[in-house]
C-alpha cells in the first residue's frame, strides 16, 4: 500500500520582503502583523488615501516599536510619484521586493450610482484600482529581474454579491481589480517570470464592511483570520482566496445561475412558470411563500425575500382602508425602464380582490422595500390599452396570473407604482 503523500510546506515568508498599500485599512493592519509574525520583512504604506485606523497612527512610536520587524511609511500611495519613490526605496534597502500586497481603498458609503458625486466615484478608483496599476507597474520590472515574486490583489467582497442598493463604488472598484488581476494572469502564464498573483476577496474584513442580503447568513471572518488566510495563499501561491471560505460555494453558485441566464431560463424557473398546470402547488405557494418573506423580510431589516431568489419581487406598505395603519405584503413585480413597478392583484386565483389592493384605491400613496432600501411610490390603477400592455408583460415572465385570472373569475387589476 502506498503510503499518503503529504502536501508541500509551501514557501516559508520568513526573510521575504513584504510591501502592503493600504496598512491602516481594513486587512492592512492584521495581514502585516501577520507577515511579520511569519518572519517577513514588512513595509506598511499609510497616509491620508483612506481612513485612519483607531489602533494606529503614523506617527505613534510606541506601537511602531512593538512590530520591530514592521516599516511604516507615511505616503499617500494615491500619489504615483510618492508611491513609485516609496517602492524603490524599499527595493534600495533590500536589494528586492518579493510580495506586493494591494489592500488601498477609499470607500464613500452605501452610496447608488446616482447618489455618487463624479468625485465620490473618481476617488474610489483612484485608490482602489489607479493604485494597484502603478504599483505593479513599479515592481514588475523588479520581481522580473530578480526571477520571481508574489503580486496579492485584495477585491472588495461586498461587491460580488451586490445588487440594487449596495455601494456603487464597491462594486465598480471590485469588477476593476478582479478584470486586471485575472488579464495580468493570463499575460504572465507561461512566461517564465516566476511571478505568482493571487486575488482576495473577502466578505467581511475591517469595521463597517459587511456584504448585503445572503451573506448576512455567512459567519464573518475577523481580520485577524482574514489575513491568516492570505498569508496561507501568499505560501501556497494560490491563484485566489475567499473570506471566509465558504463564500467560495456562493461565488460558484452565482456563476451557475449567471450561465443559466445567459443560456436561457433554469429547469427550476421553468417548473414553476408552468406551475398554473398544478394546482396544489399554487395553493401552497400563496399559503407558505407570503409568510416565510414577511418573516425574512423582518428578520434581515428588509434585505432578503424568498421570491427573489427566482423572479422579481418587493415588499408593498399600504395604509388599511379601515384601520389606517400600515400594512405590508410581499408581491411579485416587473421592474420598468423608468424606475416604476407593475404588480398584479391576483389574490392566488381568489374570487376576491386582495385587501391591499382596496388599499391602494383608498390611499394610493404607499411604499416598496427592496433589498433593504424603501422608497416612496404613487399607485396608479391602470386600464384600457395602457392595462393590455402591462398584462402582456406580466404573464410573459410569470404564466400562472393566467390560470389566477381563470379560476378568480374576475378582472385582475393591475397596478403602476411610480416612485414619489
Amino acid at each position: 500500500m502506498t503510503p499518503p503523500q503529504r502536501r508541500p510546506a509551501g514557501e516559508s515568508p520568513a526573510g521575504r520582503v513584504c510591501l502592503i498599500t493600504g496598512g491602516t485599512s481594513g486587512l492592512g493592519r492584521p495581514l502585516a502583523r501577520a507577515l511579520a509574525g511569519a518572519g517577513a520583512h514588512v513595509h506598511v504604506g499609510v497616509g491620508d488615501h483612506s481612513a485612519p485606523d483607531p489602533e494606529r497612527s503614523p506617527g505613534d512610536p510606541d506601537q511602531a516599536s512593538q512590530d520591530t520587524s514592521i516599516t511604516f511609511t507615511d505616503v499617500d500611495v494615491t500619489d504615483r510619484a510618492a508611491l513609485e519613490a516609496w517602492i524603490a526605496a524599499v527595493h534600495a534597502e533590500h536589494g528586492r521586493i518579493d510580495v506586493l500586497i494591494h489592500n488601498t481603498v477609499r470607500m464613500h458609503g452605501a452610496a447608488d450610482a446616482e447618489g455618487m458625486t463624479v468625485e465620490q466615484a473618481q476617488s474610489a478608483m483612484r485608490a482602489g484600482y489607479d493604485v494597484l496599476v502603478c504599483s505593479v507597474r513599479a515592481v514588475l520590472p523588479l520581481m522580473r529581474s530578480a526571477g520571481g515574486g508574489q503580486i496579492v490583489a485584495v477585491a472588495l467582497g461586498e461587491g460580488r454579491m451586490s445588487g440594487e442598493g449596495a455601494a456603487a463604488s464597491c462594486a465598480a472598484v471590485k469588477a476593476a481589480v478582479e478584470a486586471y488581476t485575472e488579464t495580468l494572469r493570463s499575460e504572465l502564464a507561461g512566461s517564465g517570470s516566476g511571478i505568482g498573483l493571487t486575488l482576495v476577496r473577502p466578505g467581511t474584513a475591517g469595521k463597517g464592511f459587511r456584504m448585503p442580503r445572503i451573506a448576512d447568513f455567512l459567519p464573518p471572518a475577523s481580520p485577524e483570520e482574514a489575513a491568516d488566510a492570505v498569508v496561507h495563499a501568499i505560501r501556497h501561491r494560490r491563484p485566489s482566496v475567499d473570506v471566509p471560505g465558504s463564500l467560495t460555494l456562493f461565488h460558484r453558485g452565482l456563476k451557475a445561475a449567471a450561465a443559466g441566464v445567459a443560456k436561457g431560463e433554469g429547469l427550476a424557473l421553468r417548473a414553476i412558470k408552468k406551475a398554473d398546470a398544478n394546482a396544489c402547488f399554487l395553493r401552497a405557494m400563496s399559503t407558505i411563500a407570503p409568510g416565510v418573506d414577511r418573516a425574512a423580510h423582518r428578520l434581515t431589516g428588509g434585505r432578503v425575500l424568498v421570491m427573489p431568489a427566482l423572479l422579481p419581487s418587493l415588499m408593498l406598505t399600504t395604509t388599511g382602508s379601515v384601520s389606517g395603519r400600515p400594512r405590508q405584503v410581499p408581491l411579485l413585480c416587473h421592474p420598468e425602464a423608468d424606475g416604476s413597478y407593475l404588480i398584479v392583484a391576483s389574490n392566488s386565483g381568489k374570487p376576491h380582490h386582495p385587501a391591499w389592493s382596496r388599499n391602494l384605491l383608498t390611499t394610493p400613496q404607499a411604499a416598496v422595500t427592496r433589498f433593504g432600501r424603501t422608497v416612496n411610490v404613487t399607485a396608479t390603477l391602470l386600464d384600457g390599452s395602457e392595462r393590455t400592455a402591462a398584462w402582456n408583460h406580466m404573464v410573459k415572465f410569470w404564466p400562472p396570473y393566467e390560470g389566477y385570472a381563470r379560476s378568480s373569475g374576475r378582472t385582475l387589476r393591475i397596478f403602476r407604482l411610480v416612485p414619489a
